[in-house]
């Protein structure tokens, strides 16, 4: 919506001025083919793409067969759909062979943001869900906080709210964050390692991430890629990380194909060899101008809607 100038619509009676719409399917997905009805019913375009396009929430939504079910009637109903990741294409097409898929990138505003500091120290780690095991959160802080020690370069980690927890932990987590209790007893042991507890508005974490020298994860979650665009934006590399936009801009650096020991490696030169990191960076940049930038995802849908017709 951002890159388009157009609108952001929530809520079931909403019905956007637009003739083109992107819908996007959550966890209900009865919910979904009901909205698509009616924007269809209206005269609209419709494009659908899934909402959370990590393969274990995609295997999580498809666990109950309605699901699966109301999947593959939007794929059969709906004008187009919109692959954000490398593994959705295929998805989209297992439910219907003859829908019309553009595999498009999570946009970034990188002609337009440079948040970039003056003054970069440490490395920020890129996860923050301890206990969703495809990001495994735990064993990034492991790894690299003994290689921060060595080089004296402090680290910082975000705790968020301990989520997919059995359900009895789930209300006692109300009482006691299990996620921040982790954390501190984990920096107790480890000084270098500065614990964020508590939310931060988008800038403000954007900002605290740019004051580092590198971000690094261990995510296999296969998501679009948050974390190495916002990285981007704040012109630092990303280290690990096999979702969609690490492996379009920091191919050298991301975790598809690589061994944590290689990742660890590579973490150590961008810390101690400072043309390597801007070299990294540039390289970075200039992929994401040619693949994810506003402008690119601007003429990739405009190209794609304009051929549904």
């Amino acid at each position: 919506a951002a890159c388009t100038h157009g609108s952001y619509l929530s809520g079931d009676a909403a019905m956007p001025e637009e003739s083109h719409v992107l819908l996007l399917i959550g966890s209900r997905m009865e919910r979904a083919e009901r909205l698509l009805r009616r924007l269809k019913d209206a005269g609209k375009t419709v494009v659908i793409t899934i909402k959370e396009t990590g393969l274990q929430q995609i295997g999580a939504h498809f666990q109950k067969f309605e699901n699966w079910s109301a999947f593959k009637r939007l794929c059969e109903q709906a004008d187009g759909a919109i692959a954000t990741t490398y593994d959705t294409k295929p998805l989209y097409h297992a439910a219907n062979r003859k829908l019309p898929i553009l595999f498009l990138p999570p946009p970034y505003p990188v002609e337009e943001w440079d948040l970039s500091s003056p003054e970069k120290k440490g490395i920020f780690i890129g996860t923050r869900q301890l206990f969703v095991t495809s990001r495994n959160h735990a064993l990034a802080l492991v790894m690299v906080s003994p290689l921060a020690a060595e080089l004296n370069e402090p680290v910082t980690v975000i705790s968020g709210r301990a989520s997919d927890l059995p359900p009895v932990k789930r209300v006692l987590n109300k009482v006691m964050d299990y996620s921040h209790d982790w954390h501190r007893r984990f920096a107790e042991a480890a000084p270098q390692v500065k614990v964020l507890s508590k939310q931060m508005p988008a800038l403000d974490y954007l900002r605290t991430m740019a004051a580092h020298r590198l971000v690094f994860q261990l995510d296999q979650s296969s998501v679009p890629g948050q974390v190495a665009g916002d990285a981007l934006l704040c012109r630092i590399p990303c280290v690990g990380g096999n979702g969609t936009a690490e492996r379009l801009i920091f191919p050298d650096l991301c975790g598809h194909g690589r061994t944590t020991g290689e990742l660890s490696d590579l973490t150590k030169r961008l810390l101690t060899d400072d043309s390597y990191c801007i070299e990294m960076v540039r390289f970075a940049l200039e992929q994401a101008l040619d693949k994810m930038s506003f402008m690119v995802a601007q003429r990739g849908l405009r190209a794609f809607f304009q051929g549904l017709r």
